[in-house]
Formats: C-alpha cells, structure tokens, sequence
C-alpha cells in the first residue's frame, strides 16, 4: 500500500510538471511565433526551437550579490559570428533562463576567438540545479573580514564662496588580513561616481548639483595590507555649490569592490561601502580677505 501511494505522488507530480515538459538542455530562442512558447524564470515569453549541442569549452557560475541570491552563468564556446545576445534558452529541472547576453574574446595563445554566451540565474536552488547539471562548481561571495578605519578631512579648514572644495579620503587597513579593491570603474563620468556624498546646511539637505550616471571607466586594483594606509583627493564641488557661508555637515561614502589579491582573475568576492561624517567651513569672501589684511599688520 506504502509503494502504491508513493507511485500515485509521482504519477501526479509528473502530470502536474507536464508530460512534453522539455527536457533539460539549452536550445535555440526561436523568433517563430509558431514555436512552442516557454515563460523565463524572468517572466519572459520565449519561443522554443530546436535542442542544441554546444561544444562547451569552459563555464563559469559565479555570485553577483553578497547574499548569494543572483548568478551569472557564462559558456565559452567555439567562435560563431552568428552568436547574437538572444540566441540560445538553457532549460533546466523545468525552469527556462533566457540567454542575456554575448561577446567574442581572442586568446592569447592560438590567436583565434572564441564567444561567449551569458544566462542569469536567480535564487540559490536553481543555481545548484544548473550547477548540477552541467557540473560546474558555484563561486559565491565571500566576506574578506576587513576591518578599516576610514576619514575624510578638507584639504582647508576653511574656504571661501568660489573655492574649489576637496577632501581627502583616508582609508587604513587596521585588521589582520591583506585586502585588495578597485580604485575606478565608475569615473568616466562628470565625476567619480566610486564616491556617494550627501551634505546638510543649517539642517536642511544640500541640493546635489551632479549626476551619478556613468559609463563604467579604468580602474586600478590597490592592496592594502595590514597598517597600510589608501589616500585619495576628491572635489566636493562637483556635488554641491557650497554658495553661503556656514558650516555643512557632510557625509562621505566610497564604494569597495573586493577582490581576493591571491587570485589572479581578480573576481569580485564582496562589495560595500565605507563612510564617514565630516564639516566643511565656507568663509564669505570679504571675512577671508580681513583676515589676510590683520595678519599682515
């Protein structure tokens, strides 16, 4: 009785999965309205072709989140300059992922290309799914165990209504283990927008003058072992106009994509931010030239 009633749970779980439920595999994203129609785990409709079988060089499953919860899955293939960014649909456990994505590189060794085709994966479990089936091991983010000691101080103590205002950001690695992050990525742009600022006058928020749009930009990895210390200058006037005179009470953050230094892909392993409270005095132009003229007397 025990054996029939397991055997009646599977019939049914087959039945409510569907009986011509594709199986595992990736296919080809047909543009044929006539093809049998798949929703993505995106919530996509996509239209099924035929059952493809890649020559796969290598793959990669790696983490783009600190909790684990969004995968990127990438396949190196034979070059195919018919590869575009919607070719293929990777189906696995009855879950279709749209291919979002494509590239071609060139290696170094043979001179000859390959491509590259990328899916996203979201949630954990069906991350082990598509690890599973296509045995490959899952790369997650990992907590460096950093521990900073962070500032920022005005170049000035004080300036005047027109000046350029910069500060320097301080950052000490006070903890036990060497660290490693991305300076840059983020500056080809108005500004760097590897920093964030927000700032406050006689309690009332500071209006941000710029932008944070991007187009991502050079970068250049920076070690820091234990007792050393990263310096960096940064214009606070492209964020605020710092118009009137007073003190504004800033708030300084700066972005941190780590990376482990013992490794030579430089994947990101952890991303956050560091902070740290600030003033910035703003003399009216006349205050700063009394000053001057008592000085010299």
């Amino acid at each position: 009785m025990k054996a029939f009633i397991t055997t009646m749970l599977l019939l049914i779980s087959a039945s409510a999965l569907g009986a011509d439920q594709p199986g595992d595999g990736i296919y080809l994203w047909s543009k044929d309205g006539s093809a049998p129609p798949i929703t993505s785990q995106a919530g996509k409709k996509l239209f099924l072709g035929a059952r493809q079988d890649l020559k796969i060089q290598s793959l990669d499953l790696s983490s783009q989140d600190n909790a684990n919860t969004r995968f990127d899955l990438s396949l190196t293939l034979p070059y195919d300059k018919n590869i575009g960014p919607s070719s293929y649909i990777l189906i696995v456990s009855g879950t279709a992922y749209e291919q979002i994505a494509s590239g071609a590189t060139q290696e170094n060794a043979s001179k000859e290309k390959i491509s590259h085709i990328y899916f996203r994966i979201s949630g954990d479990a069906n991350a082990r799914q598509v690890s599973q089936y296509l045995k490959t091991p899952i790369v997650y983010r990992k907590h460096p165990r950093h521990n900073l000691l962070v500032s920022f101080t005005p170049t000035k103590q004080e300036f005047s209504i027109g000046d350029e205002v910069t500060a320097t950001l301080r950052i000490t690695n006070v903890g036990t283990n060497t660290i490693s992050f991305l300076q840059g990525g983020r500056n080809r742009a108005e500004r760097d927008n590897q920093y964030v600022f927000c700032a406050r006058y006689n309690g009332r928020q500071v209006e941000d003058i710029g932008t944070s749009g991007h187009t991502g930009g050079l970068g250049v990895w920076r070690v820091l072992k234990p007792g050393e210390t990263f310096e960096d200058k940064i214009s606070l006037s492209k964020w605020f106009s710092f118009d009137k005179a007073g003190t504004y009470e800033v708030h300084g953050s700066y972005y941190l994509d780590f990376n482990d230094p013992d490794v030579e892909s430089r994947r990101t392993i952890w991303e956050d931010y560091v902070s740290a409270d600030f003033n910035v005095t703003i003399k009216k132009q006349e205050e700063s030239s009394n000053k001057k003229v008592e000085a010299t007397r």
